[in-house]
């Protein structure tokens, strides 16, 4: 099992040109006749968190500062989990023209699409990190961020490889993924701190893997402020969502490998 695992890493990285190039073209075929490109997905975001922050702390009655950074530091994370579950979902259907002409693997389409999401993300985590830290002290924990944005790369691929071969006989999960997703945001720690949650109801709260995930990016970058309370043992989260974004990745692979030629027939 380790070496068909070994070789099919080797089969993903020998089509590394290939992914890349997919990856690119996505990108300019998102942004294609706009005049702001990339620009466009840094303002939308940035344009929501300002209608959420405008409202969210006169309700809650907190500080501004406080809760804009920890909101952010949450937010942008869930955004691209939500975005790229559901782009990726779709992509087979999206890109069959290139799967039928070129012939090409179908997780390179997978792949492709993953990276074209993560692109923005990354751009918006810079902007965001540089925001919070002309306000925080970076604690030792900053260093985590590099793991912690892999763990998310993993598990949004490995959940969007497990619902893209689902999607082209069954086009309503993307609906329903959407309706999920958006409901999860608020069983995740975003716009409000665990400790909201009673403690009798916390431990099954945290059976939400984001819930854990949004948690250790706020840990990661607010952990030197006073309001943040270490709920959850930073290196230990760390360790334990790896583990569990790597299990995800491979049960989606898995997936993906034995329904893939069923779900390509069907588009």
């Amino acid at each position: 099992m380790v070496h068909k695992s070994i070789r099919k890493l080797r089969k993903i990285f020998s089509s590394k040109s290939v992914i890349l190039k997919l990856a690119y073209s996505d990108i300019k075929l998102r942004y294609a006749g706009s005049y702001l490109g990339v620009f466009w997905s840094l303002l939308e975001p940035f344009l929501f968190i300002l209608t959420y922050s405008l409202i969210f702390p006169l309700i809650l009655g907190v500080s501004f500062k406080n809760w804009f950074l920890f909101f952010i530091t949450g937010m942008i994370p869930y955004r691209f989990i939500r975005k790229s579950i559901l782009e990726i979902t779709t992509c087979l259907v999206q890109y069959s023209d290139i799967l039928e002409k070129s012939k090409t693997n179908a997780e390179n389409i997978v792949f492709a699409k993953a990276i074209s999401s993560l692109v923005p993300f990354l751009i918006e985590i810079s902007i965001v990190t540089i925001l919070v830290f002309c306000f925080v002290k970076p604690s030792i924990y900053v260093l985590l961020l590099p793991i912690v944005i892999i763990i998310t790369f993993l598990m949004v691929l490995g959940f969007g490889f497990y619902f893209s071969v689902i999607y082209p006989g069954a086009r309503d999960i993307n609906y329903i993924l959407s309706v999920i997703l958006d409901m999860m945001m608020f069983l995740t720690p975003i716009v409000y701190r665990i400790n909201h949650i009673p403690e009798e109801y916390r431990g099954i709260y945290l059976l939400n893997p984001f819930a854990r995930l949004i948690y250790l990016y706020q840990g990661v970058f607010l952990y030197s402020l006073d309001f943040f309370v270490e709920y959850l043992p930073i290196i230990r989260e760390t360790f334990i969502l790896f583990l569990f974004s790597v299990i995800v990745f491979i049960l989606g692979y898995r997936k993906f490998e034995k329904s893939k030629k069923g779900a390509i027939e069907m588009i």
